[in-house]
């Protein structure tokens, strides 16, 4: 007799989807007066931070595009378009913060 009514796999992504669900949240766009305090290194820094952040979740977002959902689990391709419109909406909000970022730089640091 099987413990599971369903292959582990199958159980995983059951558990892992509403799960990812809350992972992602929306970033919003900044102005380049918000990044007045900052030297040219933090600004640098930000940058590389950010660019890694959109990464990240552009890579998160081809994970959860190439996920095949069960045509019998309801609601999952539902969810996993919801999955990645959160995580454009993402990549979005930082690629808006990244060129206040890249502005202010622009602005006030020299170019060596």
């Amino acid at each position: 007799m099987r413990l599971l009514p369903f292959s582990l796999p199958k159980a995983i992504c059951a558990v892992l989807l509403p799960m990812l669900a809350g992972c992602a949240s929306s970033g919003g766009s900044a102005d380049p007066a918000a990044y007045a305090g900052e030297t040219c290194a933090d600004l640098n820094v930000a940058i590389g931070a950010t660019s890694k952040e959109i990464t990240s979740a552009a890579v998160s977002r081809g994970r959860i595009d190439r996920l095949n959902v069960p045509f019998w689990l309801p609601g999952g391709t539902r969810a996993v378009t919801a999955l990645k419109d959160r995580q454009t909406r993402r990549i979005e909000g930082l690629e808006g913060n990244l060129a206040a970022m890249r502005q202010a730089r622009k602005a006030r640091c020299a170019r060596p």
